[in-house]
């Protein structure tokens, strides 16, 4: 484990980090800056290797896969470029994967589906690309899977419906393309949904409707086509719900009205067709509320005096018939 210090040390330029290591001091368990150990009557194992922020320059080497007994491995905010080595795959115990806020590329190795322990993945804010690994799938405990502002490309495999335990999945500004997977609806725990920023086409399957425990939900800027799915009328928890900027056609569902914790709703540059719903008022903690630019008609309803919250209004460019009442 030792060895497998000391190439991460050589390959980041470890004489110019932040905070560095004294390699001469033998134990990297006393006072090595980072370094977590958990020791037994026998040996001294690695269990935490963290070192946000510290000014790692270079690329992480293969043997990191030696730290055989590592649970958290969070690299963060650092400038690390080269790919993720497919020997990621080897640290079995491992719960946290950091790497966000560097410039790694490449793809995302398939052997990330092999750490059966991981809860947190986060690789955001990379150069990553390729498409999503089906194996992904495979991370029975992930709560938190952070892939945004990368270049990942293909589609969203439909093993992410798979993540049984997955609280927050955010897949922003990406390249993504293909149509969101009805498996979506089996991600129970999901709180917060974000596929902003893509290229993912088809319509909002009717399963989103499943999430049940869902509280943001960003669909923004795509190219999603249909109607909106009834079923939306189903997320009872949901206080944020952006689907502005696709090509979503038909009317506004009438299940909206019953979404009571709304507090931000924008529908803005789509193509949507029929009433501005009079229950709508009925949604008192809405603060925003956003439909300009589709293709609305009928009266702007006087209803909306009841959202007591509201502070933003923007029903510009439909084809209403009167002002605001």
């Amino acid at each position: 484990e030792i060895n497998s210090l000391v190439a991460l040390y050589s390959s980041t330029a470890g004489n110019q980090w932040t905070v560095s290591w004294n390699l001469s001091t033998s134990n990297p368990c006393a006072g090595w800056y980072g370094v977590t150990c958990c020791a037994t009557e026998t040996v001294c194992h690695v269990v935490a290797l963290q070192l946000p922020d510290n000014n790692l320059v270079g690329s992480l080497p293969s043997s990191i896969s030696d730290l055989s007994m590592l649970q958290d491995l969070s690299l963060d905010s650092n400038a690390l470029t080269g790919s993720i080595p497919s020997t990621i795959g080897d640290l079995s115990m491992l719960q946290d994967l950091s790497l966000e806020s560097n410039t790694l590329t490449g793809s995302i190795p398939s052997t990330i589906g092999d750490l059966s322990m991981l809860e947190i993945l986060y690789l955001s804010s990379n150069a990553l690309t390729g498409s999503l690994p089906s194996t992904i799938g495979d991370l029975s405990m992930l709560q938190y899977l952070f892939l945004y502002s990368n270049a990942l490309t293909g589609s969203i495999p439909s093993t992410i419906g798979d993540l049984s335990m997955l609280e927050i999945l955010y897949l922003s500004s990406n390249a993504l393309t293909g149509p969101i997977p009805s498996t979506i609806g089996d991600l129970s725990m999901l709180l917060y949904l974000d596929f902003y920023s893509n290229a993912l086409t088809g319509p909002i399957p009717s399963t989103i409707g499943d999430l049940n425990m869902l509280e943001i939900l960003y669909l923004s800027s795509n190219a999603l086509t249909g109607s909106m799915p009834s079923t939306i009328g189903n997320l009872s928890m949901v206080v944020l719900l952006n689907l502005a900027s696709n090509s979503l056609t038909g009317s506004i569902p009438s299940g909206i009205g019953d979404l009571s914790r709304l507090q931000y709703v924008d529908f803005y540059s789509n193509a949507l067709t029929g009433p501005v719903l009079s229950t709508i008022g009925d949604l008192g903690e809405l603060t925003q509320l956003v439909f300009a630019f589709n293709y609305l008609t009928g009266p702007i309803p006087s209803s909306l005096s009841g959202c007591a919250q509201l502070e933003y209004l923007d029903v510009s460019s439909n084809h209403l018939s009167q002002a605001i009442p």
